[in-house]
């Protein structure tokens, strides 16, 4: 694309070689013109008027073919980075529309087959099924849901679930307090980079999830609002089965 006033660089480019041409022709005739008494003046001081003129010419023509040259590269790499943006934004584009077609896939596939729990067997089996969502949809290596009595800080369940086999989950610490606190705290992950996400909960009962997860860099703003939502139906199931078969 050429931007109007702007001269095209071949045409340019055809027009400095073109009048660079006829000034070496003059430059190189112009000793034999003077010789020839072709002067006014005296023929060093002729010949010294012209040289200086052809090489002044030959010099601004030279600067505006290089002025014209920088504005294209100048407009070039605008029109690249112009280019790189709008292809970075599709890329999103795609990978958003990507991760919303996983999402409701998974979620449709669950709840098709969700009822309320008859066992402690089919409790862990939702909630390993809500794990494994919440990593394939986040992209984390390993996960853990834990429900904790806020009141006395005991663990009633805890599931893990992680992406690969060679994941040390056993290495991973937190108590139930520092779990507890950071759920209140502004801040969604530690210092060693631990988040924690809360359910809802609701009052007076006092046993609550908690999602823990590793995270490197900001969470995604639309993975948050999943795995938000996957950890109160983790609540949702635990409360079901001991509202229907009492705490054991």
């Amino acid at each position: 694309m050429v931007l109007p006033g702007r001269p095209r660089i071949e045409k340019l480019r055809n027009i400095f070689l073109f009048v660079f041409l006829i000034l070496v022709v003059t430059i190189i005739s112009t000793p034999l013109l003077i010789s020839r008494g072709f002067s006014l003046f005296q023929e060093e001081t002729w010949e010294a008027i012209l040289l200086l003129a052809q090489v002044s010419l030959a010099w601004n023509i030279f600067r505006l073919y290089e002025k014209a040259v920088a504005g294209r590269e100048e407009e070039i790499e605008k029109l690249e980075k112009e280019y790189q943006r709008r292809e970075k934004q599709l890329l999103e584009a795609f990978a958003y529309l990507g991760k919303v077609n996983v999402q409701i896939s998974l979620i449709k596939d669950f709840l098709g087959k969700l009822k309320a729990p008859a066992s402690k067997k089919e409790v862990k089996e939702y909630l390993d099924d809500i794990l494994r969502m919440a990593l394939a949809i986040s992209q984390k290596e390993w996960m853990t849901v834990r429900i904790v009595n806020t009141e006395n800080m005991q663990t009633i369940a805890e599931h893990w679930a992680s992406s690969s086999s060679k994941t040390k989950t056993s290495e991973v610490k937190i108590g139930n307090r520092e779990i507890v606190e950071m759920a209140h705290d502004k801040n969604l992950c530690n210092e060693r980079n631990l988040c924690v996400l809360s359910s809802t909960g609701s009052k007076p009962y006092k046993e609550k999830a908690f999602l823990v997860f590793l995270e490197n860099n900001n969470v995604d703003r639309e993975v948050l609002g999943f795995l938000k939502a996957a950890v109160n139906q983790c609540e949702i199931i635990h409360t079901l089965f001991v509202l229907g078969h009492g705490q054991k």
